[in-house]
């Protein structure tokens, strides 16, 4: 786990030439080698292709749930953007009223006892948080989407009354990217 979440980069080892390494160690703890290797012997090791700003949070987040090397849907913004889905820094400055196709991960699902069945969402991306409110008839159509998905794309209304911004969700669905971010978990309340 040290190994898949970056912890041997500050001594020059890449996580998959420590990955590398760590699985040739238990190899001989299960069967001996005949010819001793000495430390140091990092001509043997395979060239490993170095991961990319998605894998090294996917990996991050993985193994610790955050990264401190960036938010998982950063390396994502240029496809977000050519899928026309603004951020949620530009989610809060659309008007009351406007309509507006938005994705982020769920960090966090409540439906309090005294909301009549409402659902209220808090989603993210690289540059803040999205309040989501879903009602109770369309909760019930997308039921299994709100439970499972990490990465949710929502349409719908935006309220936005007195600095205070909400979407109000019309429609869910999970966004097709070629990659995808990492999995994320949510804090769920009821």
């Amino acid at each position: 786990r040290l190994a898949e979440a970056g912890a041997f980069e500050p001594f020059e080892v890449t996580r998959r030439q420590a990955l590398w390494r760590i699985q040739g160690l238990q190899a001989t703890r299960d069967a001996p080698l005949t010819l001793p290797l000495e430390d140091g012997e990092d001509h043997l090791l395979p060239a490993f292709r170095r991961l990319d700003k998605l894998e090294v949070v996917s990996w991050d987040y993985r193994t610790s749930f955050h990264s401190p090397r960036g938010h998982p849907l950063e390396p994502l913004r240029p496809l977000l953007n050519r899928l026309r889905l603004p951020t949620a820094k530009q989610l809060n400055r659309i008007p009351d009223g406007g309509r507006t196709d938005y994705a982020g991960l769920v960090i966090c699902r409540q439906r309090p006892a005294t909301a009549s069945g409402v659902l209220f969402m808090t989603l993210e991306d690289e540059t803040g948080l999205a309040n989501v409110v879903v009602f109770p008839r369309i909760a019930e159509r997308y039921l299994v989407l709100l439970r499972t998905e990490p990465f949710l794309g929502i349409s719908g209304r935006i309220q936005n009354q007195e600095g205070v911004v909400h979407l109000l969700a019309d429609h869910l669905w999970v966004p097709r990217l070629p990659r995808n971010p990492a999995k994320t978990r949510s804090r769920d309340f009821q």
